[in-house]
């Protein structure tokens, strides 16, 4: 992104601000300042406006029916194959140093933020966000072995509009994909995120 990021001092609140309503999150800095620095840097960038909630499903890993997350942000186009480059020559940044569960001691509850990762190739974070609605293991680090022992990086927590959450993740599933794990996970249509900001500093 060219621009080298200062330390944030205080936790973030960030609103998501979608065509169904507002999400808002508190960023975590002190417990995940590199997963943290890394997000607030694409929503400073503006890489999560006019993007999308497209997913709805569960673990890759963990064979259940129920939904555990939606996901959102800048992987639409890759995930239903209108971009069939490897993410890493997709343009958008990815980071490799995130803080796992276990250095960070957040876990996978209702409401936590979260990063997607690369599973088929680096392993790295992505600029997808994921939000827990259910407490699952499973995304801790020790939780799966795919492609690592590592799981998601946990970097923030709902605050606000867990209902607009529940909402989402109640929506058609029918969408297009490439992933053949993602069948049946896919918005039939994904959820606009029209602008996402700062909201402010919570100490």
């Amino acid at each position: 992104m060219g621009v080298v990021s200062m330390p944030e001092t205080s936790d973030v609140l960030v609103r998501f601000e979608t065509g169904v309503g507002n999400i808002d999150i508190v960023v975590n800095t002190h417990a995940a300042p590199n997963t943290a620095r890394y997000f607030l840097d694409l929503v400073d960038a503006g890489h999560f406006n006019d993007v999308t909630f497209h997913r709805a499903g569960a673990s890759f890993s963990s064979g259940s029916e129920r939904m555990q997350i939606i996901e959102g942000g800048a992987m639409y186009r890759s995930l239903t194959g209108e971009d069939r480059r490897p993410l890493s020559q997709v343009g958008l940044p990815l980071l490799v140093d995130f803080e796992t569960t276990t250095q960070s001691g957040l876990a996978h509850i209702r409401g936590t933020v979260s990063l997607a990762r690369d599973l088929t190739a680096t392993g790295n974070a992505i600029p997808d966000v994921f939000i827990c609605l259910e407490t699952t293991p499973a995304f801790d680090e020790g939780g799966r072995t795919e492609p690592d022992t590592r799981g998601f990086p946990a970097f923030a927590m709902v605050t606000g509009g867990m209902d607009v959450v529940d909402l989402i993740s109640k929506r058609d599933r029918s969408g297009a994909t490439r992933v053949s794990v993602l069948r049946g996970q896919i918005l039939a249509e994904p959820v606009k995120i029209l602008k996402t900001v700062r909201m402010g500093l919570c100490r």
